[in-house]
């Protein structure tokens, strides 16, 4: 067995983290962390909190997160594999650093820099000198990882064309986590509402207006209710979208506590994708699919490359063209008219997730990327555990 450290300020609290650290032990790592919090303090990263004001006063944050850090590794025993999660910009520099050359560095960012803040919320102008400095450090933490993990095959060929060739990269999907487990779909009465479940950030990619103007098509008397779970910049326009087309039928509701979720998607007859037209949504197959799926709930969601990486439309779950309601109302009437259709893709998503996404499979899977970026821990690396232990945590 190997020694892994979780190194940085990355976000612990995202479920790519978690998901990560246990395909980590299925693979057959003992895992450690080697961690300081600093990104996860804001969960809705607005266009202030790219301002130079405050990225000023996360320097200054991160100079301290750096000492604690290097305290925290000199006391740790040496591990064999040092791996950066998401929001590890910084932190793939800072273990080069302070490791050397000499030490296996995996980068799993979920997303760059450049497809976030230039592609998706245009917080930096494309071209302009912020855009082309996030792309620099894009291109230095990529290229400075001995193997980088990416999400999708698209998203792979995104930061080969237009990132760097230079980084050695994988493909390693998410999947979902164990609290996601398959749920009965609820027994829907013809005269019962279709129940349909929105949740996230209410970033560009997710295409909140495209959800509010479709369920505005449908109107209040559609037998269509929504709820829409979450704050981000896009939250008050669409609150204003609804209030302006008299959507009584949208419900609005800020973030309830993440292990509530499972519970929310149970409740509900069909979950909500992605719809945005930024590159970003074609590239990325969102955490809440993957979650949706694994509690086996039907699902609708934007057309993409990505997307079919994994599930295949018509038969895990419903794909409509980006940025268009007309399409997306048209899905959803068509799940409240055929009752058996949102069970029967809710049921094909939940086996396709279990048999191919779970623990196990996700170990295996990493055992053979980390075995052929590193040959020589290639021996060290056990078969799949049934189940993953607590990870140690290192901290300053």
């Amino acid at each position: 067995m190997i020694r892994a450290c979780l190194f940085g300020a990355y976000n612990a609290t995202h479920p790519a983290t978690r998901l990560l650290r246990a395909a980590l032990a299925a693979a057959g790592c003992e895992v450690h962390e080697c961690h300081q919090p600093l990104f996860e303090h804001t969960r809705d990263k607005m266009a202030g909190y790219f301002a130079p004001a405050s990225l000023a006063r996360l320097a200054l944050a991160y100079l301290g997160v750096v000492r604690r850090l290097r305290a925290a590794w000199r006391r740790a025993p040496a591990p064999e594999l040092v791996v950066a999660g998401f929001n590890g910009q910084l932190d793939v520099l800072l273990a080069r650093r302070i490791a050397g050359r000499r030490v296996r560095l995996v980068f799993a960012p979920l997303v760059t820099l450049t497809e976030t803040l230039v592609d998706d919320r245009r917080v930096y102008r494309r071209g302009g000198w912020k855009a082309r400095l996030a792309a620099r450090l894009d291109r230095r933490t990529l290229e400075s990882a001995d193997l980088v993990l990416l999400d999708t095959e698209v998203h792979r060929d995104y930061v080969a064309r237009r990132l760097t060739r230079r980084a050695r990269t994988a493909t390693l999907y998410l999947g979902a986590e164990p609290a996601f487990a398959p749920r009965p779909a609820r027994r829907r009465a013809a005269c019962d509402p279709l129940r349909v479940l929105f949740y996230g950030q209410y970033v560009p990619l997710h295409g909140a207006l495209v959800i509010v103007e479709a369920a505005a098509l449908a109107g209040p008397e559609s037998g269509i209710e929504l709820t829409m779970i979450g704050t981000g910049p896009d939250r008050r326009a669409a609150e204003e979208l609804a209030a302006a087309r008299g959507c009584a039928h949208v419900r609005f509701e800020d973030w309830v506590p993440y292990e509530d979720l499972p519970a929310r998607l149970a409740e509900a007859d069909v979950a909500l994708g992605i719809f945005g037209l930024t590159p970003k949504a074609r590239i990325v197959i969102p955490t809440k699919v993957y979650q949706a799926a694994a509690v086996g709930r039907a699902i609708v969601t934007g057309e993409t490359p990505a997307i079919r990486e994994v599930f295949t439309p018509g038969e895990h779950l419903l794909t409509v063209p980006r940025g268009s309601p007309g399409d997306l109302v048209r899905a959803l009437r068509r799940l409240r008219d055929e009752p058996e259709l949102g069970p029967r893709l809710g049921a094909a998503a939940g086996r396709h997730v279990a048999e191919h996404l779970d623990a196990a499979a996700q170990g295996t899977r990493l055992r053979t990327l980390l075995a052929d970026a590193f040959p020589d821990l290639a021996p060290a690396l056990a078969p799949p555990r049934p189940r993953s232990e607590p990870a140690a945590e290192v901290r300053g």
